[in-house]
């Protein structure tokens, strides 16, 4: 239940995946759309490198994500962004362990 949120992006960054060739131009581009990214790396300073030998940005947005579907539009539109941690339309259905137990919160129909 700590992870619920009126909006996406308060509590945590927005993890995206990019290729390694040309991930710095990837920086400038969060950066127009509102986003604060860095680089995820390692303890010793290398970059983080995915089970597909991609790199994740994290990218912060001051006061959250105004339009979430309208920025994974435009993320996945530009070559070299592979995903977004969004995953918008994927559940219909959440459950949250909560301390007194479990709430199932379901999405309303479009």
């Amino acid at each position: 239940e700590t992870k619920l949120v009126t909006r996406l992006g308060t509590k945590a960054p927005l993890p995206v995946e990019v290729v390694p060739f040309g991930w710095k131009t990837h920086l400038a581009f969060v950066a127009s759309l509102g986003g604060a990214p860095l680089l995820r790396t390692e303890p010793d300073g290398r970059p983080f490198v995915t089970d597909e030998g991609n790199y994740i940005l994290h990218c912060r947005f001051e006061g959250g994500i105004a339009d979430p579907a309208e920025l994974e539009a435009r993320l996945l539109k530009r070559a070299g962004i592979v995903g977004t941690g969004l995953f918008l339309g994927v559940a219909h259905r959440v459950i949250v362990g909560k301390v007194g137990g479990v709430e199932v919160l379901t999405r309303k129909a479009q």
